[in-house]
Parts: C-alpha cells; sequence; structure tokens
C-alpha cells in the first residue's frame, strides 16, 4: 500500500510540476522569401527546425503546440534560422534579456489561440489604438522592512511619457492610500515598460534575481516591466516580482465589506452584488483558494492558510474589486 501511494503521489508531483497548454500560434509572412516557416522559442531549445507552421490561407501560417506553463520567449524563423523576426527594445510584444529581443508568452493552464501577426511585428500594433492609455499602479508596502518616507515608480520613458527615466525623486510620486497601499495612476503609450518601485527617491529600491518571474534583466540590472497595451489597473507587493492581480480599469466597480480583517480563521464579504466568483492568491501571485458563491454575502474559510498578506480578486456581476486580506 505504501509503494501505491508513493508512486501515485509522484504521479500527481510530475503532473503538477510539468503542466502544459496547447498553444495556437499564427503568423503572415507576406513580404517573405521563403521555402518553410517555424516558430522557435525557449520551449524548443530555440531550434530552427523542430517546430513547422502550416501554410493554411494565403500567406498565414499555423502551428498548435503543447507548451510548459510559465514564461516563454520566442520568434516566427523561416528556413532553420535563414530569416527571423527583428524587434526594437520596447515594442510591446516583446521582452529584452541580455540585450536579446524576442517575442513573450506567458502560459498559464489554460489553452492560448494567438492573434495573428505580421512576420517581425506585433499584433498590437495594428488594432489602431496605441494610447496613450491609463494605468494605475498599485503597491503593497507593509511588508516592508525599513522606513517608509515617500514611495515612488522608476522606470523608462516612451515618447516623453513613462516612469520618469528613472530620475529618482523628481516625477512620479505615489499616494498613501492607507493600510500600507500606495497608488499612482499614469498616462502611458502602448510599450513595454521596464520600472521598479523605490523609495525616498533612490535611498532604497525593489530587488530581483535574473529569471523571476515577470523581469527583465541585461546582466547588471533586473526590473520589473509591464505590457501596456490598454486602460488597466495592475497589483503589486513590494519585492515580489510578479503582478499579484491585473483588471482592465473599466471593470473597478463595487462596493464590498471585508470583514474580520485581519483574521484567525475566516473572511465575511458583503456586497450589494452577486457575488460570482472569488480568487485569492498569496503575495508570490499564486492561486490558494478559489470559490464560487453565487451570493451577496460569502464566507470564505482562511483554516487552511498560512499566516500573511493575500491578495483577493472578488467578481461580481457588475465588475472586479481587489481587496487585500491579512491572515494572523
Amino acid at each position: 500500500m505504501k509503494k501505491t501511494t508513493f508512486l501515485i503521489s509522484m504521479l500527481i508531483i510530475s503532473m503538477v510540476s510539468f503542466a502544459q497548454s496547447n498553444v495556437t500560434f499564427s503568423v503572415d509572412m507576406a513580404g517573405q522569401t521563403f521555402t518553410q516557416a517555424y516558430v522557435s522559442g525557449s520551449f524548443n531549445s530555440w531550434s530552427g527546425d523542430a517546430n513547422p507552421l502550416t501554410n493554411t490561407i494565403g500567406t498565414i501560417w499555423e502551428a498548435t503546440l503543447p507548451v510548459m506553463d510559465g514564461e516563454h520567449e520566442y520568434k516566427f524563423t523561416f528556413d532553420n534560422w535563414a530569416g527571423q523576426d527583428t524587434f526594437t527594445q520596447g515594442d510591446v510584444c516583446t521582452i529584452t534579456n541580455y540585450g536579446n529581443t524576442n517575442r513573450r508568452l506567458v502560459v498559464a493552464g489554460s489553452d492560448i489561440v494567438l492573434p495573428t501577426t505580421m512576420f517581425g511585428a506585433c499584433a498590437e500594433t495594428n488594432d489602431g489604438n496605441d494610447g496613450p492609455f491609463t494605468v494605475t499602479l498599485s503597491i503593497d508596502m507593509s511588508g516592508y522592512g525599513g522606513t517608509l518616507g515617500t514611495v515612488y515608480v522608476n522606470g523608462e520613458n516612451h515618447n516623453s511619457q513613462g516612469f520618469g527615466a528613472w530620475c529618482g525623486a523628481c516625477g512620479n510620486e505615489l499616494t498613501d492610500m492607507g493600510s500600507g497601499i500606495w497608488e499612482t495612476t499614469l498616462s502611458l503609450e502602448e510599450y513595454s515598460y521596464q520600472f521598479k518601485f523605490t523609495v525616498n527617491g533612490w535611498d532604497d529600491q525593489e530587488a530581483f534575481n535574473p529569471g523571476d518571474v515577470q523581469t527583465a534583466t541585461d546582466g547588471t540590472f533586473t526590473n520589473r516591466y509591464i505590457k501596456v497595451d490598454g486602460n488597466k489597473t495592475v497589483n503589486f507587493v513590494w519585492n515580489a516580482p510578479q503582478q499579484a492581480l491585473s483588471t482592465p480599469e473599466a471593470l473597478k466597480t463595487d462596493n464590498f465589506k471585508v470583514f474580520p480583517n485581519p483574521t484567525l480563521d475566516s473572511w465575511n464579504i458583503s456586497s450589494n452584488q452577486n457575488v460570482t466568483n472569488i480568487e485569492v492568491f498569496d503575495i508570490l501571485g499564486k492561486q490558494v483558494l478559489k470559490i464560487q458563491p453565487n451570493d451577496s454575502n460569502v464566507f470564505i474559510d482562511a483554516s487552511e492558510l498560512k499566516s500573511g498578506i493575500y491578495l483577493t480578486k472578488i467578481t461580481s456581476e457588475k465588475g472586479v474589486k481587489t481587496v487585500k486580506l491579512i491572515k494572523n
């Protein structure tokens, strides 16, 4: 019996460790002279011929592949690296690591059909809307260990808009919203920006390691990055690289009451709308609990959760709201 239990446990661990989803890649190869198109990326060791695409109609080439869950970089190529996508750092669909700018792909437990894109271009650049967009950034500083003065966001600019060109305390000061939450709203053009949160200018800054999720590195500096392709609200936790939750600004609606908070074993949520879905995430963005109550008064059992800070995505009939929950 012990041997059987061990084998079942190992099978479950293997399934969790190697979760994958089907991803459909699609590229318009108009204007290119070639024989065979491929997709090459970190998911196939950047092979030039492992994953050929099929010419479906006209100049469109496609393939559906099983890809491991996680963050990936890739390019469309042809004739075993005789040609490849080329990009400029900051192009909205890309990420730049160690001087290499590639398309970025995040696979998170569900199948994906990517929009058809032109070879060497981002699909977003053809939607007719380059912004500027309204982006609200919120960071939870309640776990900050130092003396907290003023919180800033520092990072890249694009066409004179952005994060202050790493200027320290000269701009982009966040507002103290209470309960450890600091927030700012920026007007940003379509771009993939690198940035990080700092304290008192450059007295202190977030520290990340190359390879941390949702970061980019040149080998010396490792920063957060954000893809700006529409109005959105994004929530963060100090020094936790992963974006905790992201919701379109249009869904930031409704009023919720959460009590008790902090709690020892449970939270109650009261809303004037029917709550259809609740997802609880830890500070690294990992989902630890999900319920679908379909009720305006909801009980959340926190007895199995570790002590700490959680962000909860509450979906009602009128939209989505993010609430910080604390388990003592």
